[in-house]
């Protein structure tokens, strides 16, 4: 008789059983760092950054000239 293969358990399976206070426990213990973005997309969300301020600065001179 050959031996048999563990069966493979998933997480959502642990969660299931867990009580309420382990499965607060066990969600915070999961910590899943940072993401490595590609140059093409670091670029664009830093061009999105200036673009925002860059309009913060148009609307509050807008907003000071309509006040004068």
């Amino acid at each position: 008789m050959s031996p048999r293969a563990p069966q493979e358990i998933r997480s959502d399976d642990v969660l299931k059983v867990l009580e309420d206070d382990q499965l607060v426990v066990a969600k915070e213990s999961v910590h899943l760092g940072l993401r490595r973005f590609s140059p093409a997309l670091r670029f664009t969300l830093w061009a999105l950054r200036i673009y925002v301020v860059l309009m913060l600065v148009v609307i509050a001179v807008e907003v000071v000239r309509t006040v004068r």
